[in-house]
């Protein structure tokens, strides 16, 4: 399950998105590799807080600057009682929210 909002001012605007579902490490890596070296003059920014599945209570945070992204470890964890979100915003020209969404959405761990 996944909740969207954005907002927009000219051509720039804003997509932010939330999932309740772990993400697969190797599935996540792919799409935004792939993802931001075919956009990566229309993203100016991404950042996010992720939760992934086998990693334990390790929350990851990611933040890029077009086709550059820096990713790691958050230096505080997921606490035992706390819900596992994640949580990324893109920032750029002619970003289409339900492409993002059904890119995530695949790699997002499925429930069996």
């Amino acid at each position: 399950r996944a909740s969207f909002s954005s907002s927009s001012s000219s051509e720039v605007s804003s997509v932010g998105m939330r999932f309740d579902t772990d993400f697969d490490v190797a599935k996540f890596n792919m799409f935004m590799s792939t993802l931001l070296q075919a956009k990566a003059a229309d993203i100016y920014r991404s950042k996010g807080v992720l939760a992934f599945a086998g990693q334990g209570d390790t929350r990851f945070v990611f933040q890029g600057v077009h086709e550059n992204i820096n990713f790691g470890p958050s230096s505080v964890p997921f606490k035992p009682d706390e819900k596992r979100q994640s949580t990324l915003v893109f920032i750029g020209r002619g970003l289409n929210r339900e492409e993002l969404q059904a890119g995530l959405n695949e790699c997002l761990v499925k429930e069996s």
